[in-house]
């Protein structure tokens, strides 16, 4: 994995070097002829610098004593306390009084000094430096640089830098050849790739190992915001034969920059599912490869068109992607690019010269400790196949007939439970599912996995109680795709992949997408009955007896036998009702009911298991999904007759007129 690493901070062009790292700038103050003149930007988003001095943590640790200060600071970038001793502030724009607040200015006020003995040492230099030296030394430019800070909004750990005389200290090079030799000069020999006495893990070369590893800034998910170490070695346990830190696990400090500086590139954009990311890099064909990824997290990013092109080869010179273009029109090349792939797939044309591989890390924090919770590895094409089986999987006929849009990962991870109460924080709710986001996960990427039966559990838990509170029949009451009728769905289609992937993988008979009179279940065929005798006691209407419904469903799901006999016996009262007026449609009724107690070709079970009954949830749910939308085509038919009458059925004066003129 740590290798991977390294090779894709190789293939990005990302920097490496020890000793530097990027970082997101929220300010920049602005020194011009001695004096500060103002400060700039935004303090949300910030300006991300590729370059800026970094220390590793046992080398902030050292610093204090090189310097002989109390405190460690940061070169040129640290935070508006450190830089300017700019305290918390409240919402008014005033410095907080609380003890902790003032707890942390102690804290700037001893750091500040290390702050300027490093620009005092960088001086003599670097002359640009001098006039911020003599700025930051003056109580009256530092109160102005605090009170613009304050005016501005900003944070007292926003980070903070420079530009002097119009050259902004971060974008150029001017401090980078003596940070090399005040790092060498304070902390020792920073090159770590030659002449070593162990072998790196990521490469195989003979280095000397780096004692600590960069901490991962970018994580979040769990993380603190000083970063998550990754590869660490901060227990006795950890050490062996004699080894110490770093030397556990050899990687010179020029790959653990690389494989550091690689994942916090991917983490930026690397998509939060449940509680963790997922950082998915690719050898080559990146494009494609990002654009399936994205569709496994949000389907509708690669769009529902198929293309005619099929025609895959791993270098496609006619398909280039130019630096020149814009994200847009790189975004629409690698949606292309990924239909093509898919496409190919479903239509069995999977082209054997794909052999780009992908790499698909998720990960976490824990405190200060990045834990890696999955890895998996393999080739692009394989890849573009779990993606269709996924979503094949998922597969469920919607009200309207149609197969209902495809989920969200996150959507399907956290409909399996009941919806979030607002004052339930984020983090709370997804506690009793984290244990589902790693096998539903793997489960997207790799056709073979089955769908966790604790989802089907859990699903089974929120489908019953949304069923018996009429917040189900309620849903798929109205017209249109809401929120609970979306919810329902993805439920549905949860259930639903679990039995095609049993099915599959340990033989028995396929899950269809909508209803299945020859699906060999009794819990299937109570489930549509169930249906069938609740809609009989309103079945002039749109909607089914919500009453019956939620005084039977948990019943019924669960002994069958002890619910559906006497709701039959009750039917025929209603049925006897209908035919007075309605015959045509009491027979239709009857002639579903008989029909489906043909399927169950004996008495119903007397109880269900766990599994059983998400069959009988599924029965029922797709035998509601037929009836609806056969209601909704004849409804549409017969104002589409009403409109545009055919002549057999128009008035005969009408007729009569015609042939006249």
């Amino acid at each position: 994995m740590l290798a991977a690493l390294v090779r894709q901070a190789q293939h990005a062009g990302l920097t490496v070097e020890p000793g530097f790292a990027p970082k997101d700038i929220r300010w920049i103050a602005q020194v011009s002829g001695g004096k500060l003149t103002g400060v700039i930007g935004n303090g949300r988003t910030g300006i991300s610098y590729p370059r800026c001095p970094e220390m590793s943590h046992p080398e902030l640790m050292a610093l204090p004593r090189v310097l002989g200060k109390p405190q460690a600071a940061h070169f040129l970038a640290d935070t508006c306390g450190v830089v300017a001793l700019l305290p918390a502030l409240d919402r008014d724009g005033n410095a907080r009084t609380d003890d902790r607040s003032q707890a942390e200015l102690a804290k700037f006020v001893e750091k500040h000094p290390s702050y300027l003995e490093l620009l005092r040492r960088a001086s003599a230099d670097i002359p640009e430096l001098t006039d911020l030296l003599n700025v930051l030394t003056q109580e009256t430019q530092l109160a102005f640089l605090r009170a613009e800070l304050a005016r501005n909004r900003a944070k007292s750990t926003d980070k903070l830098s420079f530009s002097v005389g119009g050259t902004d200290l971060l974008g150029g090079d001017l401090w980078h050849a003596w940070w090399r030799r005040f790092r060498r000069e304070a902390f020792g020999r920073q090159s770590t790739t030659d002449g070593g006495g162990m072998l790196d893990f990521t490469s195989g070369q003979p280095v000397t190992p780096a004692h600590t590893h960069p901490k991962l800034t970018k994580l979040g998910v769990g993380a603190i915001a000083m970063g998550a170490s990754l590869v660490g070695y901060d227990k006795e346990a950890f050490g062996s034969y004699g080894l110490n830190a770093g030397e556990n696990g050899a990687v010179s400090a020029e790959n653990a920059a690389a494989y550091r500086a690689a994942l916090e590139n991917l983490l930026v954009r690397a998509p939060i599912l449940g509680q963790m990311k997922v950082a998915a890099w690719f050898d080559h064909r990146q494009l494609e490869g990002q654009a399936l990824m994205a569709a496994i997290e949000d389907p509708a990013s690669l769009g529902e068109d198929v293309l005619e092109a099929l025609k895959l080869d791993d270098v496609d010179e006619n398909e280039v992607v130019l630096a020149a273009q814009t994200p847009e029109q790189q975004e629409a090349v690698a949606q292309q690019r990924g239909q093509k792939l898919l496409t190919a797939i479903r239509r069995g044309e999977q082209p054997e010269s794909v052999t780009a591989q992908y790499f698909a890390l998720a990960i976490s924090g824990a405190s200060g400790r990045a834990m890696v919770r999955d890895w998996k590895t393999g080739q692009l094409d394989h890849l573009a196949s779990a993606v269709v089986t996924w979503f094949d999987d998922l597969a469920i006929t919607n009200l309207s007939g149609k197969r209902a849009n495809r989920p969200k990962f996150f959507s399907l991870l956290t409909n399996v439970q009941r919806p979030r109460q607002p004052s339930t924080s984020m983090d709370d709710y997804l506690k009793p599912i984290r244990n589902l986001q790693l096998p539903l996960w793997r489960a997207a990427l790799d056709p073979a996995m089955p769908i966790p039966f604790p989802a089907v559990a859990k699903v089974m838990e929120a489908h019953k109680s949304h069923v018996m509170t009429g917040a189900f029949t309620e849903a798929l009451g109205r017209d249109g795709a809401g929120a609970e009728e979306g919810r329902i769905y993805i439920r549905m289609a949860i259930l639903r992949a679990y039995h095609v992937r049993k099915a599959r993988h340990q033989g028995g008979y396929p899950m269809h997408s909508s209803v299945d009179p020859k699906h060999p279940s009794p819990a299937y065929h109570c489930g549509r009955l169930m249906y069938l005798l609740a809609n009989v006691q309103d079945a002039q209407g749109d909607t089914i007896n919500a009453g019956v419904v939620q005084r039977y469903y948990g019943a019924a799901s669960s002994t069958p036998a002890l619910v559906l006999g006497r709701l039959t016996r009750l039917s025929q009262h209603h049925l006897a009702k209908i035919s007075r007026d309605k015959p045509g449609l009491a027979f239709q009724l009857e002639q579903e009911i008989a029909s489906v107690w043909a399927a169950l070709g004996q008495q119903p079970p007397k109880t269900l298991s766990l599994e059983e009954q998400s069959l009988f949830a599924l029965g029922y749910y797709q035998q509601l999904a037929r009836s609806v939308a056969s209601r909704k085509e004849t409804a549409a038919k017969n104002r589409a007759d009403a409109a545009h009458p055919s002549p057999a059925t128009a008035p005969q004066g009408l007729l009569d007129t015609d042939k006249g003129e």
